[in-house]
């Protein structure tokens, strides 16, 4: 790459008052990064096109030179296959004149002129600069492939040539350049190529803003980039270094596992809500409140107050703040003179409101962080929790044991709806954390501690927005490639995209950039709350998954169909067995009323009450078959809950049955019980299921996509 010559093309095309290069600029600049453009030649009249096509040689293709059009053929200005003299002089005529009428302030500075290329498979390639993530790079098929069904993969800049494959191998009309119907495929490892050179190229200049190689032709022996329209703009000159980030970070490691917590200007109204929070903690916890009426009922709670932080002797951890919006700088500050390690502010109001003064206020807050070693949490948040060190962010959840999950959200309400339900769903939290507006302390920085500890299986995440995406992605995918790491996406759509703006003050990237930054750092999504406990439940006690081939048991008929069509829509197979598990389950399978086949339509061999063994040998065959990868017993809940009602030793022996096969499995194992008439029996059942270290689902569908979620994941480490 000739990047000396590059910067000097981009420099004179903004000495110039512009921003976007002309079609020979664009392409003098591709040449100079060694990419496959050949810079075409110019004419400014009739006779001097049909002396430069004659040059060439026929046909030609003529496209229109003006500084202010970027868009050739939206005017008119393109005339592609010319064979000839006239017409050459007929098109250069209809491009003036078309130029004229659409466009009457543009400057007509003649045509250009090149070969037309042969026959080829058609792609379109680019770079777009993300305002959080930088530049990604694009490609799809081109032609209608782009208008029509938008069949396009992205990544985030820059990528090598092994991802520039991944890339085209995703693409949905792949097969078009593997060659069909008589034509031949294409060389993909040249158009990888390019991939990667466009990539490095937009990496290296940040002044490149846009850039559009449409078309390029690919063949089975070249590729050749017939058009390109590049954007420049002047980078930002913004300095991110933060100075104090190390010994930040170290304090939010400190309020994790504190040793003194001060809360300040909790009040009766509110319940006493963060006094009440801190009952478990172990450690000295102090009120920090100046009213006379709030006094007597925090004393009455057994906790000292204080009137100001300077009253307290040694230093404290973490302080929680529920003062209002215009008190929160004043308290901040006084939290860092008297070296506080880190303050969350249940405060709210901030930038969310997208009012002038609740935004003034948050960088007031900012501000007095960054100068600072303090690591502000939020604000506009619940804060830490940490249930091993009896740290929580409201009152009544679970404390005292250690677990591996660990959840971080932008949402109050999910950070404290997913601390409480987990337990019951057999998920033990070992870190969760509410970041609300995220001003200072960033999400990246809570996966960087969460992903460090040696506890941790699995990270989940709510996130609507991030400041320094780039950032973001590199503690994702370094987080990704030691622990699954889940993300749930909020402002996904257009209107969800506005409430995120007024609930966190996010600034939510293209939905196509985040979708291929999540997959480029090797996590994985899901679209909602009970898919992410799902995801959560299965990645923290469930085993590794090696393929999608799933084995599925069900009792009746009807449930073996739905659970199929739930594991297939979630994209999942299900394979029919190898002939040796058929051999073994013809010498007991009951086929009458039921099915062998996969599904396995297995209550009638399995029994209501006593199976004689064969459910442990129906498992024991999908075990040992190559050909599965994870398994699935439907418990058939509907018509059992009447017999588990009636004789609780059936499900106790049932479910020791699957507790004693899991344990002895070496691969991915579940079960499904799904609501019936008989809640409470039924709740029960899962509790027992869960208690015996059995994964429950409360649906196929949820079941599927859960199994679909830790699939891409295992694949992508794999890769």
């Amino acid at each position: 790459m000739n990047a000396s010559d590059i910067s000097a093309l981009i420099a004179s095309v903004q000495a110039s008052g512009r921003t976007a290069l002309t079609e020979i600029e664009s392409k003098r600049l591709l040449a100079a990064a060694g990419l496959p453009a050949s810079v075409p030649e110019t004419a400014i009249d009739a006779a001097s096109a049909v002396r430069v096509a004659n040059g060439i040689g026929y046909p030609v293709v003529l496209k229109v030179i003006s500084p202010q059009i970027s868009h050739k053929s939206e005017i008119g200005g393109v005339e592609l296959n010319l064979a000839d003299d006239d017409a050459v002089r007929a098109a250069l005529e209809r491009i003036r004149l078309s130029l004229l009428k659409c466009a009457p302030a543009a400057q007509f500075e003649g045509v250009t002129i090149d070969a037309m290329a042969r026959p080829g498979v058609e792609l379109i390639a680019g770079v777009m600069r993300d305002e959080s993530f930088g530049p990604a790079v694009l490609i799809g098929l081109g032609g209608i492939f782009t208008e029509v069904i938008r069949d396009t993969a992205i990544r985030l800049a820059p990528i090598g040539r092994a991802e520039a494959a991944e890339m085209i191998a995703e693409l949905r009309g792949e097969a078009v350049l593997r060659g069909m119907r008589g034509q031949p495929g294409i060389n993909k490892e040249m158009v990888a190529s390019v991939l990667a050179e466009v990539s490095e190229l937009a990496s290296a200049h940040p002044e490149i803003a846009e850039m559009d190689l449409n078309p390029i032709i690919a063949y089975p022996d070249k590729v050749a980039i017939l058009d390109a329209r590049i954007v420049v703009r002047t980078p930002s000159a913004g300095d991110d270094s933060d100075p104090h980030r190390a010994m930040r970070l170290a304090n939010l490691r400190r309020a994790f596992d504190p040793r003194a917590v001060a809360v300040i200007g909790d009040k009766r109204a509110g319940g006493y809500l963060w006094l009440r929070a801190m009952r478990e903690l172990k450690v000295k916890v102090y009120s920090i409140q100046i009213d006379p009426n709030e006094i007597p009922g925090i004393e009455a709670m057994g906790v000292e107050n204080r009137k100001s932080l300077a009253e307290i002797d040694g230093p404290i951890d973490y302080a929680v703040s529920a003062v209002p919006r215009n008190v929160a700088p004043r308290i901040l500050k006084d939290c860092t003179a008297n070296r506080v390690g880190a303050i969350s502010f249940f405060t709210s109001g901030f930038s969310e409101t997208a009012e002038e003064e609740g935004i003034r206020l948050e960088e007031a807050l900012r501000q007095v962080a960054l100068d600072s070693e303090i690591a502000l949490v939020g604000p506009n948040c619940m804060g830490l929790y940490n249930p091993a060190a009896g740290l929580c962010n409201y009152p009544g959840e679970a404390t005292g044991e250690a677990g591996n999950v660990c959840f971080i959200s932008q949402s109050g309400t999910h950070t404290v709806n997913f601390c409480l339900q987990a337990p019951v769903r057999g998920i033990k939290v070992n870190k969760a954390a509410s970041i609300g507006n995220a001003t200072v302390v960033e999400a990246a920085d809570y996966i960087d501690l969460m992903a460090d500890d040696p506890a941790t299986a699995a990270i989940g995440m709510y996130i609507e927005g991030v400041r320094h995406g780039r950032h973001f992605f590199e503690s994702v995918q370094r987080a990704a490639g030691r622990h699954p790491v889940v993300i749930w996406k909020g402002g996904a759509t257009e209107a969800g995209a506005r409430a995120a703006l007024s609930h966190t003050g996010a600034m939510t990237s293209r939905a196509a950039v985040w979708q291929a930054m999540v997959r480029q750092a090797g996590a994985v999504e899901v679209d909602g709350f009970d898919a992410m406990l799902d995801a959560m439940e299965l990645f923290s006690r469930g085993r590794r998954h090696s393929g999608r081939k799933m084995g599925l048991v069900a009792m009746t008929g009807g449930q073996s169909v739905a659970i199929t069509d739930a594991f297939s829509t979630a994209g999942l197979e299900v394979p029919a067995l190898s002939p040796r598990s058929y051999e073994e389950l013809k010498q007991f399978f009951n086929i009458i009323g039921g099915s062998c086949r996969n599904p396995l339509d297995a209550g009638g061999t399995i029994g209501f009450v006593s199976d004689g063994g064969n459910l442990d040998r129906i498992l024991g065959i999908l075990e040992r078959d190559p050909v599965i990868d994870g398994m699935i017993v439907e418990l058939g809940s509907g018509l059992r809950a009447g017999l588990w009602a009636a004789q609780e030793a059936a499900l106790s022996g049932l479910l020791d049955q699957l507790a004693a096969f899991n344990s002895r499995s070496q691969k991915p194992f579940a079960t499904v019980i799904q609501p019936a008439h008989l809640e409470a029996v039924v709740a029960r059942a899962r509790e027992q299921a869960r208690a015996r270290g059995l994964v429950v689902f409360e649906s196929f569908e949820r079941a599927g996509r859960a199994f679909k979620v830790a699939a891409e994941y295992w694949e992508h480490r794999a890769r």
